[in-house]
Parts: C-alpha cells; structure tokens; sequence
C-alpha cells in the first residue's frame, strides 16, 4: 500500500481527515464573511487571516492549544468555550474529535498537529498553482520537509531535483520526533476570491523539478465521507469538575478562547 493510501486510510479512520476539513471549510467560509475591499482590506489580508483561522481551527476541533483539556475528558466537555466565536453552521458541521487524539506539534516555529505518525504543516499557495509550488522558494522548514526522498520511490530517468539555486547539501532535512515514522505532511490551501471558490489538498511535497508533490489528497474533490467523525447536537454543556476528583498539580479547567498565532511562516502564506 502507498503512503498516500495508509495516511488517508489513518487519517479518515480516525476522524481526523473530517477535523482537517471542517477546520479549512470553516476558516474560509469566515474569512470570505469578513474579507471587504470598502472596508480597506487588501487581497494579502485573506491569506493572513485564513492562516489564523485555519490555526485556531485546527485547535478547535482537536483540543489543543488554548483549547485542551486534560486527558481521560469527553470530547463534548468545555465546549461553551469551544462554540465562542463561531457561527452556529460551522459549530453545528463541527466533528467531535475525542482529546488527545491530535497534538499540537510545531516543526521550527511553524505550527504543525499530529496524529499518530502523521504530522502536518501549513502552506498557502497561489489559486490554480497547486501543481507548481516553488517548494524551494518557500521557508527553510518547508524546503526541509520537500527535501525529503519520495515515500514511494518509482525509476524515472528523467527527473531531477530543481532547487532554484538553492544547494541540495545545503538543505538540512527536518528533525522529526525522536520517535521513527514521523511523516511530515503539508495541508495547502488557496481561495479564488472573486469566484469564491477554495482549493484544499494534504500531502507530501517534493523539490523534484515538474511536480510539486510526491502525493496530494485533494480534500475538496474527495471530502470525508458522511459520518466521518461524530457530530454535536443540542446546546454546548460546559465542563465543571467533580470536587471529589482532585488531582494533585493538575487542575482542571475550562477551555479558554485562544490567543493570536506568531509565526515565522506568516509571511509565506501569500
């Protein structure tokens, strides 16, 4: 089985692969809500806050980040928390991904999740381009990732690594968890802002001159099937801890509503 199989297969199997595009559908659909050119908004300021909202998503549906909890909870505890700030479509098509299914996992100051040994990054690119990202243009930690050797390798005479002068040597692979297995992975996305419509993909990219991608999944032409994941229903019940359970330096808390994201990679998004 290809590596393209086994991480879709894990990840739909799971209920991430639903969390990763409700995350990318939702932050878009706002975005698109907010984006006003009267207002004095610029076309690079969809890509800037796409990115945070794709952030505070991800750690939305996953329970990271300012949303976590602590583990043994249900998926449904603090989500009062979790609802603020969303419009009730997009808590209502939310999947309930139990906590501590995903982690948050940065990879050199760009913010990354990880389920399993899969983890994946960020990476907006030009609308219609998905096939031509300039990996090798792109910030030291998305080179590093590309410059890994394809999962699956195929004999082909006539491909060659193009790292627009950049040096191959140069390029330091990207130091996964001391774990083995890890798999870096990138989950792009790109909006045509007048027509309104949004290209979403996950997968594997690759510095080999004519292909940017080792496999891609395009998760708008093949969205999780329905049912993948649990869905909520009703009112959102917050959390209150039981004062018979008490751990000792380890208290419980509600979820709190995430701060900004900084990071490095932001300006790469455009």
């Amino acid at each position: 089985m290809s590596e393209q199989a086994d991480a879709v297969a894990d990840l739909s199997r799971s209920g991430v692969l639903a969390g990763i595009h409700w995350a990318g559908i939702t932050a878009y659909r706002q975005t698109m809500k907010d984006y006003s050119p009267q207002t004095g908004h610029r076309p690079g300021w969809v890509g800037y806050t796409a990115h945070d909202l794709l952030c505070d998503r991800m750690d939305r549906v996953f329970s990271c980040g300012d949303f976590q909890l602590p583990a043994g909870l249900p998926a449904g505890a603090g989500m009062d928390a979790v609802k603020d700030g969303l419009a009730q479509e997009d808590f209502d098509q939310m999947p309930q991904i139990e906590p501590g299914l995903v982690s948050y996992s940065p990879l050199n100051g760009s913010p990354g999740w990880r389920h399993g040994q899969w983890r994946w990054l960020l990476q907006s690119f030009q609308f219609g381009e998905s096939r031509k990202i300039a990996w090798a243009r792109k910030s030291a930690t998305k080179r590093s990732v590309a410059s890994h050797p394809n999962p699956n390798p195929q004999p082909d005479l006539f491909s060659e690594l193009s790292l627009d002068g950049f040096e191959f040597e140069q390029i330091v692979l990207s130091e996964d968890d001391p774990e083995d297995g890890v798999a870096t992975l990138v989950v792009a996305h790109s909006i045509h802002r007048e027509l309104r419509q949004r290209e979403y993909l996950i997968g594997r990219p690759s510095l080999m001159k004519g292909q940017a991608w080792h496999w891609n999944h395009n998760l708008m032409a093949n969205p999780p099937e329905p049912g993948s994941g649990l869905r909520f229903s009703g009112d959102p019940q917050p959390y209150t801890p039981n004062p018979n359970d008490v751990v000792s330096d380890a208290p419980v808390r509600l979820r709190q509503i995430p701060q900004k994201y900084k990071s490095s990679e932001v300006s790469d998004q455009e």
